[in-house]
Formats: structure tokens, C-alpha cells, sequence
């Protein structure tokens, strides 16, 4: 792992486009890496960054909504997936009868989208994908790491 981040660091400092030098500088080291590796490598690199990047923006946006409404932040957690099948049509279907609706001049604004708006529901649902495909290319990185010690093992 060791030379994993020491090749972040590397691609990070060369602003992930200078892969010639990136690849010299890991030679240099005493670094192995693929050449064609490391151009996407460092492609995906880029794009695990810009997404920290843009999460991190989200939440301090966020916080900053929320003091600014008055209530405490509350970030959202995406370890499992929030939607229940059918939970939707049950609630709101056509045939819903409503019996204690409070007229709308009654009604305390609300300036947060309702849970079940279907714009906010749009981007839970777009950062979800975003977190398990970052997630995904992580162990695909791991199985191709450990399938390469293994061919490594077998040839000698």
C-alpha cells in the first residue's frame, strides 16, 4: 500500500496529466508500474478527487443551509440505500384520502425540499451511484493488486 500512495502522490503532483514524468519519477523510486497502468490510473485518480471534492462542497453547502435556516446539520448517510419498494406508491398513490390536510395559509414554509421530492430524491439517488462506483473501482483496484501478487508468487 505503501507504494500505492507514494504513485497518488506522484500523480497528484504532476496535476494527473504529466505521465511521462509521473512514470520516470516512479522509476526512479524504485516504483514498478505499468505505463498504460498509469494513464488511467491517474485518469480515475482525478476522478476520486473531483468527487471528494464535490462531496465536501455539498456537506459545508449543507451546513451552511442549515445554520443558516436555524437547525443543526444533518448529513446524510448512504452506507444503505434509503428507498423501500413500494413505500412510495403506498403513501401517495391516486385513491389517498386526505382528512387532516392543513390549508396552506396555515401551513409553516418549509424551505427543504420534502423527502419524497422527486429533485432531491434525483440527487440522493445520483450521489449514491457516484459513492458505490468510487467504491467499486477501489476493490477492483484491490482484486487486480492481489491477482498480481498472486501471478507474482507463481512465477517465482
Amino acid at each position: 500500500m505503501e507504494k500505492l500512495e507514494t504513485v497518488k502522490r506522484l500523480v497528484r503532483q504532476n496535476n494527473y496529466r504529466d505521465n511521462d514524468i509521473t512514470y520516470k519519477q516512479c522509476q526512479e523510486l524504485g516504483v514498478t508500474v505499468n505505463r498504460v497502468g498509469l494513464e488511467i490510473f491517474a485518469r480515475k485518480l482525478r476522478a476520486m478527487d473531483r468527487a471528494d471534492e464535490v462531496n465536501a462542497y455539498k456537506e459545508q453547502s449543507m451546513a451552511a443551509q442549515a445554520e443558516q435556516n436555524g437547525s443543526p446539520a444533518t448529513g446524510l448517510s448512504f452506507e444503505k440505500s434509503s428507498y423501500i419498494p413500494g413505500t412510495f406508491e403506498q403513501n401517495y398513490s391516486s385513491s389517498t384520502q386526505y382528512s387532516n390536510v392543513t390549508p396552506l395559509n396555515k401551513a409553516e414554509v418549509r424551505r427543504k425540499p420534502l423527502p419524497n421530492d422527486p429533485t432531491e430524491r434525483k440527487r440522493e439517488i445520483t450521489f449514491e451511484l457516484g459513492t458505490i462506483k468510487v467504491r467499486e473501482y477501489e476493490l477492483l483496484q484491490e482484486l487486480n493488486f492481489l491477482e498480481h501478487n498472486e501471478r507474482m508468487a507463481e512465477a517465482h
